[in-house]
């Protein structure tokens, strides 16, 4: 472990772009392309963001996104501001389990 860095805290060197990549990927549901289309990037610069933002915090996006709520830094944009496309599908898992009994 370097000095100045806890396993699990948000990196203090953590960029702005970061968190917004981070909060547009919240936003499409877990699309890393949905994500890039928020903010108008190639779908590997939000990769690339997501991967640097692990690498310096040592925990998983999903444990990102967890503390980032938490401790009340991440900021997800309105969930009505999503484009209809992005990160939707087609029917939800639960809905086609009880088609398929009827």
């Amino acid at each position: 472990m370097r000095d100045g860095y806890l396993r699990g805290a948000l990196p203090q060197s953590a960029t702005p772009r970061q968190l917004e990549v981070l909060a547009a990927f919240v936003a499409a549901r877990g699309s890393v392309s949905g994500a890039a289309a928020l903010l108008g990037v190639r779908p590997s610069t939000a990769k690339r963001h997501l991967a640097d933002l692990r690498a310096r915090s040592g925990l998983s996006t999903e444990q990102l996104i967890y503390v980032g709520s938490a401790a009340g830094w991440l900021i997800v944009p309105s969930m009505a501001s999503v484009s209809p496309q992005l990160g939707t599908r087609s029917k939800r898992p639960e809905r086609v389990a009880s088609e398929a009994r009827a």
